[in-house]
């Protein structure tokens, strides 16, 4: 099940991990905050693209192979092996 229909067909500006469904949110936006190059201060709330709690019971459920979404002008990828993938 993906949030997305788009599949990037290109690598992966920074690719990351989190080691539990707690930890996403801010692994996300922090990774995100490494590929803009903008400080984590100044990046909209992460709630204003995906629910950052409906996120990690995803994430913590197994059931989603991936959650894709788009987050300050970067697609995201997040798997639920624990790897975020951002373009």
């Amino acid at each position: 099940m993906r949030t997305s229909a788009h599949t990037p067909s290109t690598a992966p500006l920074v690719s990351t991990n989190f080691q539990d469904p707690e930890s996403v949110a801010p692994a996300v936006v922090q990774a995100v905050s490494n590929v803009s190059e903008d400080p984590i201060e100044s990046l909209p709330p992460l709630n204003t693209a995906v629910d950052p709690d409906a996120l990690a019971a995803l994430v913590e459920s197994g059931t989603v192979a991936h959650v894709a979404f788009s987050y300050h002008g970067h697609d995201v990828i997040v798997t639920a092996e624990g790897d975020i993938d951002v373009y």
